[in-house]
């Protein structure tokens, strides 16, 4: 057992640290006496101990307080300790002790040979510079403790509307550092080049570990190490705690051992920092780490990919962006409460926007006047099932034809963003609803993350305001346009949007694309002139639970099995590819949710009716394992419960059908209304395929009961 403990200059161990530290001034360098005495008396000596209190070694640093660090002045350990991880106890005392500031720094003369010594500690090889010693090097390497600062947040919101990926040394090696007047070495970098094509450019940040710089660290060519420090000096560099690495190093090296794999000890450092920064695209062209990228996904939500295959599934990926969850565990139920004066302080902490001007005491006061305020305003709290906030919405309800939102905040919790979309959109459903045909959000210290949610919305950005228009209307397109003339003269601040609807609403050469664009601007407008694709799909209880209908779900003990993805404004349902032929590859247009009964009709209520309403965004035909990769990140818990669809035959093909913004039924149509509706005896066993006379009568009737 090792003890450690901060000296200060009346210890008994004092005279023994001067001790060492004289008999190895070789490579610690010079030291006077009287320096280790003004080290003890500010308490940064730390000395190891054994069981019996015998002196091992010793750690002597400072405070750089200037740059928020620390600096490791020794580090030195008995000969007969040495080996024994004295080392790393030391350090990881003084990391406990200094928890406060960004990192620890030292410098190594590289000529020493002990460079093994600190990648194992966890530093990292910056820079070199010249040691006092001519003809020798010195090697800056640093310990992150993975705090955000200044500049990593500058890189969080540069990369926040891109998609973040890491690179490792090899694919940083083919794209920036091979001489390409030799063709073997185009051939070999080939694949990795296409990362700098001019159409990927605007739409992706390359990422870099810190391990890069290790291995950069091993080219013996001053002039050469010193040009690539500068080319990945260019680079984001990823972030991350000491906590979330020791994390990720045990599940990784199990995982390796599981598969027999054998991956060095660099790569390895590389792939769990990768995981530890959070960022969940993570590129190789290390044929044996990629025998393991669905693993990686299924426990990890990472994304392990070649550079050629992440071009080729560029356009499925860059849609996954907003939906990964990267550290979810597994929440039952959220709650929606009105917010109390009593609680106002706490949150005051978690949600204002520290990134803006804002003040926490600008925050305070707005936010108890509103509560105050309860005739036109509506102050909501999302907490989760720890009593967690996760979100604050404030609606203001003062004026009749549009629904205010003068407060919208997020923590940092996992499903932050997450509640953030679907609070957005249940938002403009609810100003709809209420017969308003504005939302307007006021708010004037929009964090950044809530202005990219805002932005998938189509808000309208006038007078330093942001609006949506929602109609709840379901009509020709004649009488849609008709009625935006009218609200423009309400609405005049809008009145340039609402002709250039209008006008489009007019032609006659708009397609069914057209049309579907115009209703989610409009959103929840319905078109019912036009040749758009509807059809009445049956889904299981439990499907229909867990993916979209809250209200099925709050019939179970725990609600929501899985609430990220019912939260999630779009998901994708498995079915087999037997279907009426509108219901093809590539279509789109709206769905009605048949909920049946079948073997559930003790467990859930309501079923057997039509229950929701959806947007129809994609049907796609593909092999189990193929539609897996492509939308695991919407709506499907394993591989095997898509397997199931297909009988468990991974070679046969299945039906995907992606939807997004359902609605659900204030009214439920039961099989019996639906059959007199269409006029036929149908079960709807399977898909069905209905005109836009019949979807506008049972969509009329489940919203509002008419």
């Amino acid at each position: 057992m090792v003890r450690i403990k901060a000296i200060n200059e009346t210890s008994p161990y004092l005279p023994e640290v001067n001790k060492l530290g004289d008999a190895n001034k070789a490579t610690l360098g010079f030291f006077y006496k009287g320096a280790f005495e003004e080290k003890a008396r500010n308490k940064q000596i730390l000395v190891a101990l054994s069981d019996s209190g015998e002196f091992m070694g010793y750690l002597m640093y400072r405070n750089v307080k200037s740059h928020n660090r620390i600096s490791i002045i020794h580090l030195c350990i008995k000969n007969n300790y040495r080996g024994q991880g004295i080392a790393k106890q030391l350090l990881n005392y003084l990391k406990s002790i200094t928890s406060q500031y960004r990192g620890i720094e030292l410098r190594c003369r590289r000529d020493y040979g002990i460079d093994n010594m600190w990648l194992k500690l966890g530093f990292c090889a910056v820079y070199d510079k010249k040691a006092k010693t001519k003809g020798k090097l010195l090697t800056y390497w640093w310990l992150d403790y993975g705090y955000p600062n200044l500049l990593s947040l500058i890189n969080d919101q540069k990369s926040e509307s891109k998609l973040s990926i890491i690179i490792d040394y090899s694919i940083f090696q083919e794209i920036y550092l091979y001489n390409h007047s030799s063709k073997p070495q185009e051939e070999k970098s080939k694949d990795s080049k296409v990362l700098l094509a001019d159409w990927l450019e605007p739409n992706i940040e390359m990422w870099v570990s810190k391990e890069i710089l290790n291995k950069i660290n091993q080219i013996n060519d001053y002039q050469k190490r010193q040009s690539i420090r500068n080319i990945f000096s260019q680079l984001s560099c990823i972030n991350y705690t000491d906590q979330q690495y020791q994390r990720f190093l045990i599940s990784i090296k199990s995982l390796i051992q599981e598969n027999n794999l054998l991956i060095d000890e660099s790569y390895l450092r590389h792939i769990v920092q990768s995981l530890a920064s959070g960022i969940n695209i993570i590129l190789t062209n290390n044929v044996d780490i990629l025998k393991l990228s669905d693993q990686f996904y299924e426990e990890f939500k990472v994304i392990l990919i070649s550079p050629n295959d992440f071009i080729k599934r560029f356009d499925d990926i860059e849609q996954q962006k907003n939906y990964h969850s990267r550290f979810f565990t597994g929440i039952h139920s959220l709650k929606q409460l009105p917010i109390n004066l009593e609680e106002v302080n706490k949150l005051r902490h978690d949600l204002v926007n520290s990134c803006s001007e804002e003040e926490q005491q600008y925050f305070l006061e707005n936010l108890r006047n509103f509560i105050f305020k309860k005739d036109t305003h509506e102050c909501l709290i999302i907490k989760d099932e720890d009593n967690e906030a996760i979100a604050l919405i404030v609606y203001n309800r003062s004026k009749k034809d549009q629904l205010e939102i003068t407060m919208i905040r997020i923590s940092e919790h996992y499903l932050a963003e997450t509640v953030a979309r679907h609070l957005l959109f249940t938002s403009i459903s609810l100003s709809a609803q209420e017969g308003r045909q504005l939302t307007k959000i006021t708010d004037k210290y929009l964090q950044y993350e809530i202005i990219n949610i805002i932005q998938e919305d189509y808000f309208i950005e006038t007078n330093n305001e942001l609006s949506k228009l929602n109609l709840y209307l379901i009509d020709t397109k004649k009488n849609i346009a008709d009625k935006l003339n009218k609200l423009e003269k309400k609405i005049p601040e809008l009145t340039f949007f609402f002709q250039r609807f209008s006008e489009n609403l007019r032609k006659n050469n708009l397609n069914a694309e057209n049309i579907l664009l115009i209703e989610r601007y409009l959103f929840p407008l319905k078109i019912i002139d036009h040749d758009i694709k509807n059809f009445i799909i049956p889904i299981e209880p439990k499907w229909a639970a867990d993916l979209f209908d809250q209200k099925l779900a709050e019939q179970t003990l725990f609600g929501f099995s899985q609430i990220k993805l019912a939260l999630n404004r779009e998901a994708v349902y498995y079915k087999s590819k037997r279907s009426p032929k509108q219901l093809a590859l590539g279509i789109s247009g709206r769905i009605l949710w048949y909920v049946s009964s079948g073997s559930n009709r003790k467990k859930f209520c309501h079923v057997g009716r039509i229950r929701a309403c959806s947007r129809l965004d994609e049907v796609i035909i593909d092999t189990p394992k193929e539609l897996h990769r492509k939308y695991r990140h919407l709506g499907i818990y394993e591989l095997s419960n898509i397997l199931e669809v297909a009988k468990n035959d991974e070679q046969t093909e299945i039906m995907a059908i992606k939807f997004s913004d359902t609605e659900l039924f204030e009214y439920p149509v039961s099989l019996k209304e639906a059959q007199e509706i269409l006029k036929n005896k149908t079960t709807f066993i399977s898909p069905t395929y209905i005109n836009n006379e019949k979807f506008a009568i049972i969509y009329k009737q489940g919203m509002k009961g008419q």
